[in-house]
């Protein structure tokens, strides 16, 4: 993960203080410079959470950079995760258990996007039909019975939807990537 999708990763709650430091390494290594983050860099990740805090927050404000919102740090991490999934093809299945445990359960989505509740999972960041996908991926690795392609071989239906959660993929990315693209928190593009 680069820089900011370690801040986003935070923002939701997958990364705690302890990887301050960690985040901060990845801060130099893309050019960021401060005072504040080389020091944060090297700290240890069992330092006071405090120490490690007041680092960070100073880190964020000399190189003017300032904590994402919820559901932009949903959105950033959506991207990597869903290049991973587009670019690896064989991991499809695990790359949608993070997204479903590091985004999707992380945040009560109908109370941060002030929503009534949604009918399908998923539909509130417009992954209902991954989430479509990914139900019947986890029923073949169940070895439940599918709804979809029952013609084929149990082999050739996994890989149809793979291929079907894969395109779906591409879809949201062009549409999570048009929003960000926009959006002035973004320390660089994404095209």
């Amino acid at each position: 993960m680069n820089f900011r999708e370690k801040i986003a990763s935070y923002c939701l709650g997958n990364y705690s203080r302890s990887h301050f430091p960690s985040i901060a390494q990845t801060a130099i290594e893309e050019g960021f410079e401060s005072d504040s983050i080389l020091m944060l860099a090297s700290m240890s990740d069992r330092e006071n959470v405090f120490e490690l805090q007041q680092y960070f927050d100073a880190s964020l404000r000399e190189v003017n950079v300032s904590l994402p919102s919820i559901y932009l740090s949903a959105q950033i991490l959506l991207i990597y995760y869903l290049n991973k999934m587009i670019d690896n093809p064989i991991c499809t299945y695990d790359f949608m258990i993070k997204i479903d445990n590091e985004i999707m359960k992380q945040v009560d989505w109908a109370s941060e996007l002030a929503i009534s509740k949604t009918q399908y999972v998923g539909q509130e960041l417009g992954l209902g039909k991954m989430y479509i996908w990914y139900g019947e991926l986890q029923d073949f690795e169940d070895g439940s019975m599918l709804l979809y392609y029952n013609n084929l071989s149990r082999n050739k239906q996994k890989e149809k939807l793979i291929e079907e959660l894969i395109d779906e993929a591409k879809i949201v990315k062009d549409k999570i990537e048009l929003e960000l693209n926009k959006h002035p928190y973004l320390l660089i593009s994404y095209k």
